[in-house]
C-alpha cells in the first residue's frame, strides 16, 4: 500500500517562469504538473508592478488522502474581472503521481470523505 502523504512540491516563484506572456496568462499556463523528475510543479509567483496593478498567480496543495492530492490555483492579471485558476487533483497510483479529474473513483472518494 501506498503510504505517501503527498508528492514532492517543485515551487516555481520566478516570474520569468510562468507560460505564456507572464503578463496575460490562462489558466492552462499556470495549471500544476508533474515534472519530469516525479515532482508536482506548482506556480506561487508575483509579477513586477503595472499602472493597473500586479500579475500574480498563487497555488495551495492540500493532500485529501494519503494519495489524493488537491492543489488550488488562484492568478489575476490586467484582463482579468475574477481569477484565472481552478481546482487540480493528483492520485498515487503505484507510487506515480497523475493529474486525474474530479470524476476519477479515487478523487470523488476523497472528495466525498471530506464533505463530511
Amino acid at each position: 500500500m501506498d503510504t505517501q502523504t503527498t508528492p514532492t512540491v517543485r515551487n516555481i516563484t520566478d516570474w520569468n517562469q510562468v507560460p505564456g506572456s507572464n503578463n496575460y496568462f490562462r489558466t492552462s499556463d499556470v495549471t500544476p504538473f508533474i515534472d519530469g523528475d516525479g515532482n508536482l510543479a506548482v506556480y506561487n509567483s508575483r509579477g513586477n508592478r503595472r499602472s493597473w496593478g500586479t500579475p500574480k498567480v498563487d497555488s495551495y496543495v492540500r493532500s485529501l488522502t494519503p494519495t489524493v492530492v488537491m492543489v488550488e490555483v488562484v492568478g489575476w492579471h490586467k484582463w482579468t474581472v475574477s481569477p484565472v485558476g481552478g481546482s487540480f487533483y493528483f492520485v498515487s497510483e503505484n507510487g506515480v503521481w497523475t493529474r486525474r479529474t474530479a470524476n476519477h473513483k479515487a478523487v470523488k472518494a476523497a472528495l466525498a470523505a471530506t464533505a463530511n
